[in-house]
Order: structure tokens, then sequence, then C-alpha cells
């Protein structure tokens, strides 16, 4: 059985009164026959146009069945009704209007031949909060480019400013520990917890009181989601230019979100059950925030020694706060 409390990205919520989205099931029609079409493949947002003006466009690669003169296009928010539209066979992009602020959406697109439906490709996305979004000079080819988008738009992030005013994001660079500070302080509540005061001595002996992210450093340990490193001396340090690894990662998320994990739900072959973080891998795993990795031999693994990257972390935050991108 899994035991949790209250988690804290609910417990924010209803503090300062949001809406909490949660996705209703799409209703969906199966293929009446076998002579169907087959389904539209790569359903996706069109990161073309920046999703963060009230619609987001989607696009869709064609069915690979011939014949195909029309497609469907269903969506829906949170709780509402379904929205049916419908779009000319070689038309393969869908503009949604109407899109709401961190508002979770589910779209559905099946090809018609002859009056007959395909099955559905799926898609689950949220609307971007309304923040200073940047558009990052170095993320067209990431796999996690909504994600980061979402990040960037709450202003958990605000990248790396370059020239003329260009701002670049570096999604395969390793989070360091001070970063996920940060990203941690700024994803705790809409507005960032400001009425928090760091205390004038430093709890950890190399982060001093005038370090960039002393604030943020201090709230984690005053939240106990980080308790350093005891040195050989006896010491507490933060080690605030280190990589996060993915376990201490898991362990960081865990604790900021103030649940406990009972279940033995445990899916990775690198992760052994008297593994440190064993529960709070776990716990990631259940919650579906990772995958992990395929493996050659058709195993899952985790890779917890490894560092975080920048785009996995914008991920990882997206899925904690609004469920899989992509997912129904």
């Amino acid at each position: 059985m899994t035991a949790v409390s209250i988690p804290r990205r609910l417990v924010a919520a209803l503090f300062v009164g949001l809406v909490i989205a949660l996705a209703a099931p799409v209703e969906v029609s199966a293929a009446p026959d076998p002579n169907a079409p087959a389904s539209p493949t790569a359903l996706r947002i069109d990161m073309s146009t920046y999703p963060v003006t009230g619609s987001v466009n989607i696009a869709w690669d064609a069915s690979p069945s011939a014949g195909v003169t029309q497609y469907l296009v269903r969506y829906r928010a949170a709780f509402g009704a379904p929205i049916d539209a419908y779009v000319e066979g070689d038309d393969l992009t869908f503009t949604i209007p109407g899109v709401q602020l961190g508002v979770s959406y589910d779209v559905d697109v099946q090809a018609i031949r002859s009056g007959i439906n395909s099955y559905p490709a799926f898609l689950r996305f949220t609307g971007l909060d309304d923040g200073p979004s940047h558009r990052f000079t170095d993320t067209a080819s990431t796999s996690f480019l909504y994600e980061i988008a979402w990040l960037s738009s709450t202003r958990i992030t605000t990248g790396y400013e370059g020239p003329a005013g260009s701002r670049s994001f570096a999604p395969s660079a390793p989070v360091l520990r001070e970063q996920m500070a940060a990203f941690l302080y700024r994803l705790a509540e809409p507005g960032f917890p400001e009425e928090y005061v760091p205390p004038a001595e430093s709890p950890f002996v190399d982060v001093p009181t005038t370090a960039t992210f002393y604030r943020e450093i201090a709230w984690l340990a005053s939240e106990g989601i980080s308790t350093g490193y005891t040195e050989v001396d006896g010491v507490t340090t933060f080690r605030p230019s280190q990589p996060v690894l993915r376990e201490q990662m898991a362990a960081f998320l865990y604790r900021y979100d103030e649940s406990t994990y009972t279940e033995d739900f445990q899916k990775f072959a690198d992760v052994p059950l008297d593994a440190r973080f064993y529960a709070e891998i776990a716990w990631l795993s259940w919650e579906g925030i990772t995958t992990g990795y395929t493996e050659p031999v058709g195993l899952r693994t985790f890779r917890g020694s490894q560092p975080v990257l920048r785009e996995q972390m914008a991920a990882f935050l997206y899925r904690y706060e609004n469920g899989r991108f992509g997912e129904n």
C-alpha cells in the first residue's frame, strides 16, 4: 500500500487559491472495421510558434493509408466537454484556441477515409503559465522543448544571457547543486517564497551569505530538502558547484514533495533494494516523473550515479507539476 501526505504542490495551490487541473479521460471512437485507415503519427506541439499566447498549434504526420480525406481533431480541457474540428486530408496542423494557462488538455487526432475513422493518436499538454518566456537559442533540437518552454514561462529559469539580448539554456549541461536549489525555490509557489528570510549565518561553510544563491540554498536547508555533507573535520558543506546526480535529484524532489512512500514499486535493474535512495527513486517512477532508460538487452535502468542534465531537469519538474507531457 502507498501512504502519502498531501503533496507540497497541492498544498501550495490550495493556499494561493489556484484551480488544480486534473485531466479527464478522452472519449475515443474505436475503429469500426478492419477497413479503417491507419492512425496519424507523431502528434506533437508545433513549436515554430511559441505557445504562450492563449492558443497552441499542433501538428502530426499523415496517416500512411491512401485515400484519407479528412482528419478529426478532438480536444478537451480538464473537466470540459470535448470539441470536434475537421481539417482536410492534406492539412496536417490545427490551432487549438482559448488555451488556459496551467490547464491540462487532452487531444486526439483520427484519420478518416470513406467515412471510417482510424484509431486516434493522443497528446496531452498543459497551457504554459503567463510569465516572461524566453526563446532560447540552443533548444531547437532537444526532445524536451515544450518542457523547457514551461520552465521558462513559469520563471523557474531565465537561462543565460548572450549577445544582443539573446538567451541560451545549455540543455546538455549538468544541473549544479546551487541551480537545483534555485529551481526548487522558484517552484515552491507562484511568485517564489519571498517571505523567507535567510539566516544571518550560513548553514554551510562553503556558501557565504553573499553567494548568488545563498537565499535559495539556505531555504533548501531550512525545509530539510538538503542536509549537505559532513566533512572529515566535522563541518557541513553544500558543494554548490558540484553536479546533481540523478539519485540525488530523486531525493531532492521526494523531500520537496513531503510525501512518504511505502509501495514496493521498483522497475530499474540497477537500483537494488538496499540502494541508498531506493524509496525515492521508486517514488519517482511510481509518479511517472521518470521512465529511466531502455538498455540494449531490454532492461530498464535509472543510472542514478549520472549527472542530471538541464533538459532532463526541465522534464522532471514539468512532470512533477503537470503529469507526463504527451501521455494520456
